[in-house]
């Protein structure tokens, strides 16, 4: 139905197109607004000038709508398409996380992890952890796990100080109610790919994943997937690291020592 009214549309604009030029010609050599009187055939001049400047501004409009039709089709395929991909780019680790921070409040339950390579640490440092996007990550995370948020965090030696800074920022947030927040720590030898798991509250889930600065002088792009295996996969692997870590005990011990 849609398909014909378009194609019904355009045979409107390309046939009444000439045919206002030749009613317009027509009209401008018998009315003779200039006046040419016994000088009859100098009356076609205006009047053709006149039909051809309406055909052309018909064509032009004719143009604009196909290009219109046009490029709502190809916002139409590229949304369909889009939807059947195993995997689509986000864009910059930075980019990421205002993504994850603008999808906060109707998130159910994030599972982050945070494993560093040493060679790494400082390019992340400069390009991620010590961006004014990333600093507005913790008391984000800290607000919203005061309240319906889930959020558990696994991290080595080199995340310590971050997630214990989240974890001060939550229970200052969640006033005498217990926060939302978790963090484990793991000792890693080997490379371990860094992702996060968002779960939202209508139940669907997606991973966002290749965070890591591994290549020298270039940024990772971060991919994104709503695939249920590919969740899934990242789901047994979180599952699998987060019974591997442990629990900060250092933290918990200076916190007992302050209260006494």
């Amino acid at each position: 139905m849609g398909r014909s009214r378009i194609r019904g549309t355009q045979w409107v604009l390309l046939i009444a197109g000439p045919i206002l030029s030749l009613v317009a010609f027509l009209a401008a050599y018998y009315i003779d607004p200039l006046n040419f009187g016994h000088h009859a055939p100098l009356a076609a001049v205006p009047a053709f000038l006149l039909s051809i400047v309406i055909l052309l501004i018909s064509h032009n409009i004719a143009a604009f709508k196909e290009l219109e039709r046009a490029s709502t089709d190809s916002d139409r395929i590229y949304e369909a398409v889009k939807d059947y991909l195993h995997v689509t780019k986000v864009g910059s680790p930075e980019k990421a996380i205002q993504y994850v921070i603008a999808r906060m409040p109707i998130l159910r339950d994030v599972r982050n992890t945070s494993l560093n390579i040493k060679d790494e640490v400082e390019r992340a440092d400069e390009h991620l952890y010590e961006t004014e996007t990333y600093s507005e990550f913790g008391p984000h995370i800290a607000q919203w796990t005061s309240h319906q948020l889930r959020w558990k965090d696994i991290g080595d030696a080199e995340a310590i100080a971050r997630m214990r800074r989240t974890a001060a920022l939550a229970r200052r947030s969640a006033g005498g109610d217990r926060p939302h927040y978790q963090y484990k720590l793991i000792a890693h030898n080997e490379p371990q790919i860094n992702f996060i798991l968002l779960n939202y509250a209508d139940g669907t889930t997606e991973v966002l994943f290749n965070w890591d600065f591994r290549n020298i002088g270039q940024d990772p792009v971060v991919l994104l997937s709503r695939d249920r295996d590919i969740v899934e996969m990242f789901a047994v692997q979180f599952e699998h690291l987060w019974r591997a870590a442990s629990p900060d005990h250092d933290s918990t011990a200076v916190r007992s020592t302050s209260k006494k």
